[in-house]
């Protein structure tokens, strides 16, 4: 597994953790257990960066998700599915010979 492919997934999942998530969680929450105490979406993503500032283990777990979902997937895709060779280079095309080794086509 060569870490220069999992880079960018792994960024595009702690940017979403750290942008999106927090919204989507906001309003999940507004929906399923009513207005938040503090007020609305942009003090509940406030107080989400101090709870990490602050080393909270409930604002780590959602900021680390998604991105500990991707190695998991990334993981078991490569070992689900390994490949043969390790590189381009090392892998041979099929030649195809002829019954006759000594005629030339």
């Amino acid at each position: 597994m060569r870490l220069k492919g999992h880079l960018p997934w792994l960024a595009a999942a702690l940017l979403f953790a750290a942008v999106v998530l927090p919204f989507l969680v906001y309003y999940t929450g507004t929906q399923t257990l009513g207005p938040y105490a503090n007020g609305g979406p942009l003090q509940f993503v406030g107080d989400f960066y101090a709870s990490l500032a602050h080393l909270r283990g409930a604002a780590w777990t959602l900021l680390l998700g998604p991105a500990a979902l991707v190695v998991f997937w990334r993981v078991l895709v490569a070992y689900a599915w390994p490949r043969h060779a390790q590189s381009p280079t090392e892998r041979r095309e099929p030649r195809l010979t002829s019954l006759n080794s000594g005629e030339n086509h």
